[in-house]
């Protein structure tokens, strides 16, 4: 399970801000803010959004908070993603540029896109679940630079 250089969350009042920075200070992180995001570095983006969850904190990782828009495209598509390589491309780039990691990671090629997709919307659809690992959308999506 490899770190990310940083993990950015958006927190949308000063009372969430605090809420985090407690919840994360506890799991042993050093969270920080940054202009308008609380950034904890060198960390893994599905355990800093664990600890949030079990802190009690409402604010999520951004990269998560991306990837669930992803998973409910694909939900609401059905799986149908003919003519759909622009949309889910775009997801996938929020993915990247609300995490920060643009410069670390590339997309896939459209048609590579499209079968991960296509791939990701068929495990969501036979195992009932909605949670996709970090590592998993990297694997479906992009290319380390």
């Amino acid at each position: 399970m490899e770190t990310e250089p940083l993990v950015r969350i958006r927190c949308k009042t000063p009372e969430e801000e605090a809420r985090c920075v407690a919840a994360l200070t506890r799991a042993g992180y050093a969270p920080r803010s940054a202009l308008t995001w609380l950034v904890v570095p060198d960390a893994h983006p599905d355990r800093v959004n664990e600890a949030l969850v079990a802190g009690g904190a409402h604010a999520r990782v951004a990269a998560r908070e991306q990837i669930g828009r992803l998973i409910g495209y694909l939900l609401d598509r059905q799986g149908d993603l003919a003519g759909r390589a622009a949309n889910v491309k775009n997801l996938c780039e929020r993915v990247l540029s609300e995490a920060g990691l643009a410069d670390r990671y590339a997309l896939r090629p459209e048609p590579e896109l499209l079968a991960g997709a296509a791939a990701l919307h068929a495990e969501l659809v036979a195992t009932a679940g909605g949670f996709v690992s970090w590592e998993r959308f990297l694997e479906l999506f992009c290319l380390r630079r």
